[in-house]
């Protein structure tokens, strides 16, 4: 399985019984009968990937964090 970086073109192998493990725990996040929270399964497939991230890609997903771009963009606008 290859997995193509946002910025990057680089392919990075990802061993199948890996990918497997992040789908099956995806899975197990979304079960109603689940027996641990979300979170719990998010924690565990972010540590399994994580290991693929090369280090400019870790540099990225550092900065994603402390820019929050995870959030929308906010439009202000100063009332006159």
């Amino acid at each position: 399985m290859t997995i193509m970086s946002s910025s990057t073109t680089n392919e990075i192998k990802v061993l199948d019984l890996d990918l497997l493990d992040a789908v099956n725990l995806c899975h197990a996040a979304l079960a109603q009968d689940s027996p641990q929270p979300k979170s719990f399964y998010i924690n565990q497939i972010m540590g399994l990937l994580f290991g693929y991230l090369s280090t400019d890609m870790r540099k990225e997903v550092e900065e994603y964090l402390a820019e929050k771009k995870y959030l929308p963009p906010v439009d202000i606008q100063i009332a006159k």
